[in-house]
This record gives structure tokens, C-alpha cells and sequence, in this order.
């Protein structure tokens, strides 16, 4: 028989907790709304795209342009709001952890006005992201270690691009940080517009289905995020060829078992979307000229039109464009 569900409401922000004392660290809905925990729909705390749009175009995945745009995260509606329309809803961590980064000038990025949170306390240690904030309160700070359920900001419609009032939402994000060497592979890309943000750049973070993350931590199907992640199925593997070493591995010790800094080549693993699951060195010390070589491919991971892993060609298969980004920051090729 299914254990029971603790729900408990503290500083406005609901708790999921385990019964047992093998849970090792606590979730929290970063909003006021309880109507996810109520176990309601999508229409109930998902802000969708357009008035005649669906709900699920505020969900995590291929929602946008017909499938065709990805969304890394999930966007959240206010519960309160101001006869403006704004927004007063305030915004709470979701995990303890620490302030790595914050962005206060909203012209900066689509974001607006966010917050990153790392987490140490977990394994590994996620992120969390919270966006289009109309305030950031002036106790965060980088370096600020919060609680779960700690207030942060007020949610908003802040971006560089114009975001409706009567939008206004919380965008949040889980998942995991590619590299501690951004700048280098930015600037080796030779983009035409300035990185702001360091390694807190949206193309440095790869995202997890914060609802189902949440869903499956309600079913208490995991203890600590690594086994979430070892749950995802494996979309693609591919073996890299290079000898530099990756500070993902040194990051995320859990998901590089057996690391060898001297290896050089790689089997990696990624899940949905191109979540790294696993990087471990190869067995097969020797690879041909390519650098990076398809070892297996599902092909429901291209069921979706957006955020490919993989592209056909007139030969076979070869890693996609956005795939290749992420192997070249994960190992600083």
C-alpha cells in the first residue's frame, strides 16, 4: 500500500516530505500555489504562451511553435495579484543550497531578472533556476546559503524581450551545469553578442522535467536526484575522443564513476533532451580520426522535432548540433 504524503505549508510554500528518515533532502514548490500538490491539472498553475494557446505551452519540452521550440523549464502563474495585473506572489528556493549566481538587469537576458541556486547538499549537486523576476529581494546574494522554502524574489515579467503583465510568471528550472570554462567555448564560437553571465549562461544549463521530478519525488520513487537520474532512459551514447581533463566529472562525481584524468576517450550517456546520465572512460582506447563517435541512438528520442541528439544524413546518423555544444563544453573540445 502507497505510504502517505506529507503536504505542510511553511513560509507559503508547499513541502514534500517522506514519512521515513531515509529521505535526505526536502523539495519545495517555489510558489504559493498549492494546486499542484492538490494533484490538479495543468490549467490550475501552468502560464501558457497566449490566450489561445495551451496550458501545456507553459510545461517543460518540445510545447512551443508547434514542437518545434524547446522549453527548458516550466512557467508559473501568480495566485495574488496587484489591480494592475501584477503579480504578488513571492518566489521561494525549492532546495537548500547556496547563491551561485544573480542577474539584476533584466535587458540582459530572456531570463530577466533570475537566480541560480546550486545545491551540495544533494547528489549531485542540481541547480535551480528562477526567472522573469519583477524583484530579487536584497538579502540574495552570491554566496548566501538558503533553506528550502526561503524567499527569494516576487514574481514578474521581467526579459529582454516584452513579456505581457498580465503574464507575468515565475520561470523555473532543474538540472545540471555543463562546464566551469564557458567563457573559453563562447568565445571560441565567436557569437556576435557578449556573454553577461559567466557560466550562469542558459546554454551552459541542461534541464530535467521539473514535473515530473516533483511528481516522481511525491511518489517517493528516488531518495537523492542521481537516482531520478539514473531512472531517465538512455537516449543517446556516444564515445569522445580527448585527453583535457572535464571538471563536469570533478563537479558531479556521482555521474563520472570511474574517472580516469589520464583517459583519453569517453563513453557517455545522455537522457531526454540531452541530460548527461553518466561519463565514463572508454574501454576502447583507440578511436578513429572523428572525435565523436554514435555507439546507440533511440529513436523515440527523435519522436520530438525540437532539441535532437542525433540528425539523419544521407550515411547514417550523426550527433546534432546541439548535442556537439554540449560534448564540446563538457570536455573543453
Amino acid at each position: 500500500m502507497t505510504r502517505l504524503l506529507f503536504l505542510f505549508f511553511s513560509l507559503q510554500a508547499f513541502h514534500f516530505l517522506k514519512s521515513s528518515p531515509a529521505r535526505e533532502f526536502r523539495l519545495s514548490w517555489p510558489t504559493p500555489n498549492p494546486s499542484f500538490a492538490q494533484g490538479l491539472g495543468y490549467s490550475t498553475f501552468l502560464q501558457k504562451t497566449g490566450p489561445d494557446k495551451a496550458f501545456s505551452s507553459g510545461a517543460f519540452g518540445c510545447v512551443r511553435n508547434n514542437g518545434y521550440k524547446f522549453h527548458e523549464g516550466v512557467d508559473l502563474f501568480p495566485v495574488k495579484r496587484h489591480k494592475s495585473g501584477q503579480a504578488k506572489d513571492q518566489v521561494f528556493s525549492a532546495i537548500a543550497g547556496i547563491i551561485t549566481y544573480v542577474n539584476h538587469n533584466a535587458g540582459h537576458s530572456a531570463y530577466g531578472k533570475y537566480i541560480v541556486m546550486e545545491h551540495p547538499n544533494v547528489v549531485p549537486s542540481i541547480y535551480t533556476l528562477y526567472a522573469h523576476l519583477a524583484e530579487i529581494f536584497p538579502t540574495i546574494k552570491i554566496g548566501v546559503k538558503m533553506s528550502e522554502a526561503m524567499p527569494l524574489g516576487r514574481m514578474g515579467n521581467s526579459s529582454s524581450f516584452k513579456i505581457p503583465l498580465i503574464r507575468s510568471h515565475l520561470h523555473f528550472e532543474i538540472g545540471l551545469r555543463l562546464t566551469n570554462q564557458f567563457q573559453a567555448w563562447f568565445d571560441k564560437k565567436g557569437f556576435k553578442t557578449s556573454n553577461r553571465h559567466g557560466n550562469y549562461s542558459g546554454f551552459n544549463l541542461v534541464g530535467i522535467d521539473p514535473l515530473h521530478f516533483f511528481s516522481e519525488y511525491r511518489k517517493k520513487t528516488f531518495l537523492q536526484p542521481l537516482d531520478y537520474l539514473n531512472s531517465l532512459p538512455v537516449i543517446l551514447k556516444v564515445r569522445v575522443k580527448s585527453k583535457k581533463p572535464t571538471d563536469f566529472a570533478q563537479r558531479y562525481p556521482s555521474l563520472c564513476p570511474n574517472f580516469n584524468a589520464s583517459a583519453s576517450s569517453w563513453d557517455c550517456s545522455f537522457g531526454p533532451f540531452g541530460i548527461p546520465v553518466r561519463i565514463e572512460p572508454s574501454l576502447q582506447s583507440k578511436l578513429s580520426s572523428s572525435t565523436f563517435k554514435i555507439l546507440s541512438y533511440d529513436l523515440r528520442g527523435s519522436s520530438k522535432p525540437c532539441r535532437k541528439l542525433v540528425e539523419k544524413t544521407s550515411s547514417g546518423y550523426e550527433i546534432s548540433e546541439q548535442m556537439q555544444s554540449y560534448l564540446e563544453m563538457i570536455f573543453r573540445i
